[in-house]
């Protein structure tokens, strides 16, 4: 691990990690060791990038999802392409899988851990408590402040600037990115990734309405994230007032959403940009919320519903619903009224001709 003193700079400490991490370079055949296809052409060419098929260049290896993309692998300078069969047409080394684009991602996440990938230690200017537990394998960065009572388990990186609260616990192999603040009484389990700016356990905003002032209810609850949760930039998940917000297993939630106190998210749902999950709301397995989208407070969303973008759910869902709009509706019914709303202006064009010609008739 780097050791800088105190007054080093987050960027100078950065810039060190970035000039020790191993620069790209793999063969074809290591590439396929990853994805378990099959080498068509010379294994042994050097891979030295990654690109989308429109902009690779020599030493990169790119994808093509399909026969309406051949065309794109023949006009690609890509030095090799992962394919769904063999393609004739295509004069570079290829791999061939059923599935390129899977394959192209299990090799992507390989570069990205080896890109994340920081050498185990505490760095100087860390501020740790004497009751933290910290387990083998963990890289915490400048800055980082932990307070009381703080479990981290193995593996776990810490990027600079973050702040972890009281009675906490990291799952193994758990990522923190910069500037990241987790509050007391948080869990986080296994395989987490926070990205950077967002505020896990702030105070949820609840008030009573008193003599008409706004008397702060206390927020003394905590907040429970599961396994295998990816959590975007700036997210700010409320802790409960009593007991738990709770995050399940699987879940991934995109940068700028909002997931507000006692609120439950049910495992391998996703919630896209600017998601707002108000109070006490239940949201079910396998749900996609779309961007845009506020649920109201103690709505009930079933399993496997989807919300389309920009809606506003103020009512329960069953299980499966397909909605969209403000308020939500069926999608099918939405969109009939979306239609009736853009045929208004013509509509109201014909009834004041109408309303003309029945004052002349009556005449």
């Amino acid at each position: 691990m780097l050791v800088k003193p105190f007054w080093a700079s987050t960027f100078d400490i950065i810039t060190e990690f970035c000039y020790i991490r191993k620069i790209m370079e793999y063969t074809l055949n290591q590439i396929n060791e990853i994805i378990n296809g099959q080498v068509i052409g010379d294994g042994n060419i050097k891979i030295t990038g990654v690109a989308s098929v429109e902009v690779a260049a020599h030493g990169d290896i790119t994808f093509i999802k399909g026969e309406k993309f051949i065309e794109k692998g023949v006009n690609s300078k890509a030095s090799a392409i992962v394919v769904h069969r063999v393609i004739d047409e295509l004069k570079v080394p290829l791999i061939v899988d059923k599935d390129p684009f899977m394959a192209f991602v299990r090799f992507l996440e390989v570069l990205a851990n080896e890109r994340m990938e920081s050498e185990p230690g505490i760095h100087s200017s860390a501020v740790l408590a004497d009751t933290v537990k910290v387990g083998n394998g963990v890289s915490i960065w400048p800055n980082v402040v932990i307070r009381d009572d703080v479990k981290l388990g193995n593996n776990v990186t810490i990027f600079p600037n973050v702040f972890i609260g009281e009675d906490c616990v990291i799952g193994d192999n758990t990522t923190i990115h910069a500037n990241v603040s987790i509050m007391g009484k948080t869990s986080i389990g296994q395989k987490v990734t926070i990205h950077p700016g967002s505020v896990i356990g702030g105070d949820g905003f609840g008030y009573l309405q008193k003599g008409g002032k706004h008397v702060k209810i206390p927020q003394v609850g905590g907040v429970q994230i599961g396994d295998d949760v990816e959590i975007g930039a700036n997210v700010t998940i409320d802790r409960a007032a009593l007991d738990k917000t709770i995050i399940g297993n699987g879940v991934k939630i995109d940068n700028h959403s909002h997931v507000a106190h006692n609120a439950v998210i049910g495992e391998n749902t996703m919630l896209i940009a600017y998601a707002k999950i108000a109070g006490g709301a239940r949201i079910g397995k396998n749900v996609m919320i779309a961007e845009d989208v506020g649920i109201n407070d103690h709505a009930t969303i079933g399993d496997n519903c989807i919300v389309g973008g920009g809606s506003n759910v103020y009512k329960s869902l069953a299980p499966g619903s397909v909605v969209w709009g403000s308020p939500a509706r069926p999608l099918n019914d939405e969109k009939k009224i979306q239609s009736i709303i853009t045929r208004l202006p013509d509509m109201r064009t014909k009834i004041k001709e109408l309303e003309k010609w029945k004052v002349k008739s009556e005449k």
